[in-house]
């Protein structure tokens, strides 16, 4: 399994949309200004996600984010700012390529007590 990338969580990312970085964008789906895709991703629990990745319509950058049913994953896993994910890919039988997401919650130390175990 190879790592696409991880990176922490911001505001936008939790309330909107996860925006990913430009340069590894043809590691999910090699796509142009204004195009978008369906992408299956299967988190730790096996559940699979219906993700949108997309680019932006115009401007100077692609500027690639993800919607679909990115919201529900960040509700149904009780994802804040500065939980951390992971992106994976993995080539599978018959040369398919396949998605997976790992999550690490931020931890929240209260009086000394850690109020949050890490995924």
């Amino acid at each position: 399994m190879e790592i696409i990338f991880s990176k922490p969580l911001s505001e936008t990312d939790v309330s909107n949309r996860l925006a990913i970085p430009s340069g590894i964008l043809d590691k999910i789906a090699p796509l142009s200004m204004g195009q978008k895709v369906s992408i299956a991703v299967i988190d730790a629990t096996g559940h699979q996600w219906s993700f949108l990745l997309s680019t932006r319509n115009d401007g100077k950058y692609l500027k690639p984010v993800i919607t679909g049913e990115w919201l529900q994953f960040v509700g149904e896993r009780g994802l804040h700012k500065d939980d951390k994910i992971t992106f994976y890919r993995e080539t599978i039988e018959n040369n398919e390529v396949r998605f997976r997401i790992g999550i690490e919650l931020a931890q929240i130390v209260l009086f000394g007590v850690s109020m949050r175990p890490a995924a």
